[in-house]
């Protein structure tokens, strides 16, 4: 993405609406670290499920404990990995604003 060919009003409200996104996301809120918790828990229930498949056998409980420690643990990853993106996106903006002299 090149940003040098956007103009300064495209740049500013981009840049107000990512900054107010990670401050949100940064912010020691309950559904923040909630999400943080989500995947520990499936990253827990993925490993119970197969500690219980080694020991004990398949049985339909252990596979829904595999298959939900995976889906939580997915949706977290992706969570992270949008959070990493916008982050440094949001540092290619600011760096974008520094070479235009356009107040931040």
């Amino acid at each position: 993405m090149n940003l040098t060919d956007w103009t300064d009003a495209e740049l500013i409200l981009v840049r107000e609406k990512l900054h107010g996104w990670c401050l949100q996301r940064e912010a020691s809120t309950w559904t923040n670290k909630f999400l943080n918790w989500t995947g520990f828990a499936g990253a827990f229930a993925l490993l119970t499920g197969l500690t219980d498949i080694f020991f004990g056998g398949p049985t339909l409980l252990n596979g829904l404990l595999i298959v939900l420690g995976l889906l939580a643990c997915f949706s977290w990853y992706r969570g992270d990995k949008q959070r990493k993106k916008n982050k440094s996106f949001l540092e290619e903006l600011n760096q974008e604003f520094t070479r235009r002299n356009l107040s931040i």
